[in-house]
């Protein structure tokens, strides 16, 4: 029993007894807990352990103080309106108010919050170490038995990794806007690093003592996760989407290569540049041929009672709620992105899509359909939102009156906008077979822009029968707009900035963003290279000096 006390205590070095209360609780013997053997014969104690990690995903609460505390899909909202790409339309109307939009910290830059010490600097660290935490936990237990539970636990670990790894690794950042105070400088001892790995053998003086690894050593690391559970779960057919198949294995490879292709440094043991991106094709093409799933159609794209909120044929990986698992009114993904959720912020902050990105959309391509229409017509919107024309004019129970520019690509349950416990009953996803076509293209354009060109061309006749590559520019922009467009608001786009080097464009006279939002920067945001909170350095020796440096005063908004 050694090694289950060990796993347990792991989360003790990352997380203070206030988080560690937030962990899921399941049923348990008398004695206080199982052990693997029980584990191992019961198919329902199995079951539970594996139910167990995409659940802890959408209801760990870490007591941050905001509304914004649920989990995973917090970490979605959050990296959007990091890099602009989402941000409250409401504030542009007379009756609007955008500070219903509480991922605030990420949406202004509040580097009181986002810095070391901040509540903001908390969210994505705490969270996903407590994903590993239960990760590793099922890791100990059917490791005494390998099997596709493994390889179920091992996706979800390498999932949290990589995210990890991608949001931790500083990157070059200019600092740009603000007089008098110094460049945004990488030190060139933390240059490379990424997090620290903790497995589920881990002891406790490791653990106090544990820096972060190099981006080789952890991608190393996490393709090796990938490629145990790329063998585990070859003949296995996963009970639910909250869980990974084979094609999600797949695709998590592909993202890994992606991130990789944007480097030029020589590894011994993972590829970068060409060779990676080509592997990041492969797989996202094995994806797509594993994942049997099909490209949404329009119907199904906008759809106002299930279009976002219910699973369907392009969701390889998502997330489904219950009524167990929606924490109260607010604190709910679909509260904040819903704006026909009228129980919620969604409603008064009213999410949605840049003025600029609108703008360049074609009209042909009926993913601009679900963006309320800048002259405000009703009946233009009307078959893509559940409410009603009052209360689209601010009547009835609605906050105010819907701005241009706000999404209903996202809805409530069965269209509910009153009751939460009904609406807020949603799925999200994480992973959806389109990602997969658009990583193939992009990896591809990277040595062969004819046939990233041709692959580009062929997805986008499925959303705008009018398509072409605009002549004369940059192919992979193109590509990387049109998958902003396609996967608006679902918290991917973020690793594809920061990998590019692509900057937030907020900062020009025809944005519509709200006014303490609009930064221009030149290439990716310095708050964008995620800072280790303060909290875990002092419970980690390995961490002492060795931060990503704060991004304090190194922009001000355009409208400071």
């Amino acid at each position: 029993m050694k090694t289950n006390t060990i796993v347990r205590l792991i989360a003790a070095l990352l997380c203070s007894s206030v988080l560690m209360t937030s962990c899921i609780k399941e049923g348990l013997p008398q004695g206080g807990s199982a052990t693997n053997e029980q584990v191992g014969e019961s198919p329902f104690a199995a079951g539970g352990v594996l139910t167990s990690m995409p659940t802890i995903m959408m209801t760990n609460y870490l007591g941050l103080g905001d509304h914004v505390d649920f989990g995973l899909p917090t970490i979605f909202g959050a990296t959007d309106r990091m890099i602009g790409e989402v941000f409250p339309t409401s504030a542009n109307m007379p009756d609007g108010n955008q500070y219903y939009d509480r991922w605030q910290p990420w949406l202004y830059f509040d580097y009181a919050a986002l810095n070391d010490t901040g509540w903001g600097a908390k969210l994505a660290y705490y969270n996903y170490y407590n994903f590993i935490y239960t990760a590793n936990s099922a890791i100990t237990i059917f490791s005494t038995n390998p099997g596709p539970e493994l390889g179920v636990a091992k996706a979800f670990r390498a999932f949290c990794f990589l995210d990890l790894a991608r949001m931790y690794d500083p990157l070059p950042a200019k600092a740009e806007g603000v007089a008098g105070t110094n460049n945004y400088v990488i030190p060139a001892e933390i240059t490379g690093l990424t997090v620290p790995i903790v497995t589920e053998t881990s002891t406790i003086q490791e653990l106090e003592n544990n820096p972060r690894a190099t981006r080789e050593a952890m991608f190393e690391f996490i393709l090796g996760d990938l490629t145990e559970a790329e063998t585990l779960l070859a003949e296995y057919r996963t009970p639910s989407i909250g869980l990974p198949s084979l094609a999600v294995v797949y695709g998590l490879k592909a993202r890994a290569y992606n991130w990789l292709g944007g480097f030029n440094e020589s590894y011994e043991n993972v590829p970068t540049g060409n060779e990676a991106y080509k592997l990041a094709a492969q797989y996202a093409r094995k994806a797509i041929t594993a994942s049997g799933c099909s490209i949404m159609t329009e119907a199904q794209f906008t759809d106002p009672v299930t279009g976002f909120c219910k699973v369907n044929s392009a969701w390889m990986w998502g997330l489904q709620q219950s009524t167990d698992t929606v924490l109260n009114n607010l604190l709910s993904w679909t509260a904040h992105m819903a704006t026909d959720a009228l129980w919620g912020y969604g409603g008064g902050a009213q999410p949605g899509i840049s003025a600029i990105s609108y703008a360049r959309m074609n009209d042909t391509d009926f993913r601009k359909k679900l963006y309320n229409n800048p002259e405000r017509d009703f009946s233009k919107i009307d078959p893509y939102t559940n409410l009603t024309e009052e209360e689209y004019e601010g009547g009835g129970s609605a906050m105010s009156s819907i701005a241009p520019y706000a999404s209903f690509k996202f809805h409530t349950n069965n269209g509910e906008k009153y009751d939460y416990s009904v609406g807020n009953v949603t799925d999200i996803p994480m992973m959806r077979v389109e990602e997969m076509y658009f990583i193939e293209a992009e990896a591809t354009a990277h040595y062969d822009a004819t046939k990233g060109a041709e692959l580009l061309t062929t997805f986008m006749a499925h959303r705008d029968s009018a398509y072409a590559i605009p002549a004369g520019g940059d192919l992979i922009e193109e590509i990387i707009f049109q998958k902003r467009m396609e996967f608006w608001g679902e918290g991917i786009m973020y690793f594809d900035m920061k990998r590019l080097n692509y900057g937030i464009n907020n900062g020009v006279p025809e944005s519509n963003s709200p006014q303490d939002a609009r930064y221009t920067t030149n290439g990716r945001a310095p708050w964008w290279n995620f800072v280790i909170p303060h909290s875990a350095v002092q419970q980690n020796q390995g961490l002492t000096g060795m931060n990503n440096p704060n991004a304090a005063n190194t922009y001000l908004s355009k409208n400071k």
